[in-house]
Parts: C-alpha cells; structure tokens; sequence
C-alpha cells in the first residue's frame, strides 16, 4: 500500500506521524512524508524513515491583513505542488495529523478522490480537521471528549514512538543514563516541543520556596531552543540539582526518571504522561486555540488524576505548595497514576495503522 502522511508545524502533530510512519514501513508500505519548511519536522527530519517533502505554506487564522494575504497565496501555491506530488506518487490512502501542511493535502486528496483519513489529537478540532472532515472517508479521535464534535470518530488514541511504547528501562538505569542521582525526588518541567516561557520562569521561583526540600530534590527541565542558559545559572544559583535542556529526541528517558511532572497539556505530553502514569501538574497554554488544552486535560481532572490550573490562577507560590503535596503525599501520587494510566491507550499507533489501510474498504 502506498500512503502519503501530512503534519507537523510543532511536536504534537509531528511525533505521531513520525510513529505511524515506521509502522507502516516497518510492515513493508511505500510511505511518502508531507511537512513544512518552518516547522520542527524539518529541524528533525532526520528522524522520518521514509521519503520526505517539505513545502513552504503558512496559515490565515489570526493573521494581519498582509500577512492574510500572503498565506492564502501561499495555500494556493502549495496545493498546487501538492497535487503534483499526489499525481506522481499516487497513493491508496491520505493520512493528515494537522498543522498547516494538513489543509493543501486534504484538499488534494478530494480532488484526486483518494481516501482521506484524519487524526484529531486534540479535545477540540481545529477550523482545518472540521472543514476537511465533510470529506473524509474516516476521522480518528484520540479521546472521548473530542466524540462531541465528531460524533462518528473512531477512538484510537494518539500514536507513540516504539522508543516509548518499548521503553523498559527501571527509573534508577534512567537517571544514571541522564547522569541524575538515582535517590532524589525528580520533577520534569515540560513546555512541549517549544518550551514554555512561562514554565521557564515560574518553575526556579517556586523552587526557591521550598527550602527544606532543596536537597532532596532535583530537575529535569525541558526549555525550548535557546533559552536553556539562563535557567541553568537560576538553578546552580538555588543549589539544586538540575538537567536542563533544550530539547530532547529521547523523552522516554525523561519520563521514566521523573517522579512528577509540571506540564503544558499539549494532546501528546499528555498521552505521553499517561502511559507512564506520572502524576502531574497541568498548566494550559492559554492561547490555544479555542482553549483546547484546557480541555484535554479536563477528563483527567475531573476524574481527580492531576492538578488542572490555568495560568491566571498559579503563581510560584501556589506552584511551589503542589509540588509540596506532591512530594509528600505517596497516596495522592499512586492515586493520580493510577488515573492518568487509565486515559492510556498503548496500542494507539496499530490503531491508527488498522484504521487507515480499512478506510477504503
């Protein structure tokens, strides 16, 4: 079977193609990648075992008049390239996992009449998935809450790298791996794929509010691309233990090393952290559209499996009074990763697979 698979722009859309991607490969499918020039896939291509074309297309949403204006010449010019490459490549199925890339290579496949299936990750679908789900063959969704606004969505859950999915690594080999030390309480603080600014500055100062703890714990702090130096100084300036870096291609190092997590609540960090079921913090990035991390975590919280706080309600030192709970309360944290194992769904990627190569059945 040949398949074109389209997404990208940040982590979230990227790393599940990227999964099902070496499924598909993996089982002896002829795979075409489809991503953008300004987005991390092309930063990361490198990680995409398959042939790969980077377009250059930008969105409209939200934009100035000029900048209106230039993305729809750009949507136009990049649907053009990508009916040329449909009509070279010619697959039997059109996978999209959103982003700006989805748009042109959902209407493509509408216009060459090849099935198109579409993976939502989110809670709430973004104006792209809701306009090219008029005409898709199939819509996967990778959580209930998101049935509401594709009521015929099939539940598949959102795909993880085989890294992770096969990740078996005790929580003292992780942190000797990561240099950490095998006996102290370990946070992870995680912004997504581009760090989070707010995180980055929150974090350090609620760790400053816990004193009598500074010795007992330490930090894994993802930051985003150039802005690792200054948290580093902050931390070697509290006297705590901290790995702070950039970015990182293998998170299930991360994940098996923490004790707790303080977290955007991105769709794939969150399914990330619910299959190693750590107990966690949600910060929504408030800007999302149509607030959608908010409510990708909800079902958790309203489950009572994390802490659910929107970025107007924290401070350090409300931070620094969860991470507080957290540390002391052995019971409140088996009771959070018992819950958020529970939103798991550890064969999503063979889902996604099954569900695309039955879409034109």
């Amino acid at each position: 079977m040949k398949i074109v698979i389209a997404g990208g722009g940040t982590g979230g859309h990227f790393f599940p193609a990227v999964a099902v991607i070496e499924e598909f490969v993996k089982t002896g499918n002829e795979v075409l990648y489809i991503g953008t020039e300004k987005g991390i896939e092309y930063r990361k291509s490198d990680l995409i075992p398959c042939e790969k074309i980077f377009i250059n297309v930008s969105g409209v949403r939200g934009k100035t008049p000029l900048k209106m204006l230039k993305g729809s010449f750009s949507l136009i010019a990049s649907t053009l390239k990508v009916i040329s490459i449909i009509n070279r490549f010619k697959p039997d199925r059109v996978l999209i996992f959103g982003g700006y890339v989805s748009l042109p290579a959902g209407f493509v496949a509408k216009l060459t009449d090849t099935p198109l299936i579409i993976h939502e990750q989110n809670s709430i679908p973004g104006k792209t998935n809701k306009l090219l789900s008029k005409f898709a063959s199939k819509i996967l969704i990778a959580n209930e809450y998101c049935r509401r606004f594709f009521p015929d969505g099939v539940l598949t859950g959102n795909p993880l790298r085989k890294e992770i999915r096969e990740c078996k690594l005790s929580k003292e080999l992780a942190r000797n791996i990561l240099k950490l030390d095998r006996d102290k309480f370990t946070i992870l603080i995680f912004g997504g794929s581009q760090g989070a600014q707010f995180l980055n500055q929150i974090t350090p100062e609620a760790v400053a509010l816990l004193k009598e703890l500074i010795s007992k714990i330490q930090i894994v702090h993802i930051s985003g691309e150039g802005k690792e130096k200054g948290l580093v100084e902050r931390y070697k300036n509290l006297g705590v233990k901290a790995l702070v870096t950039p970015f990182t291609e293998k998170p299930w190092l991360l994940y098996r090393s923490a004790d707790v997590a303080v977290s955007r609540s991105g769709a794939l960090a969150i399914s990330e952290l619910s299959y190693f079921g750590i107990p966690s913090i949600f910060v929504p990035y408030p800007f999302a559209v149509d607030d959608h991390q908010y409510f990708n975590a909800k079902p958790i919280a309203d489950r009572k499996g994390c802490f659910l706080v929107r970025q107007n309600e924290i401070d350090s030192k409300k931070l620094a009074n969860l991470l507080k709970k957290l540390y002391t309360d052995g019971t409140l944290r088996d009771s959070f990763s018992s819950v958020m194992k529970s939103f798991a769904i550890p064969d999503a990627t063979l889902k996604v697979v099954r569900e695309t190569e039955n879409a034109g059945s």
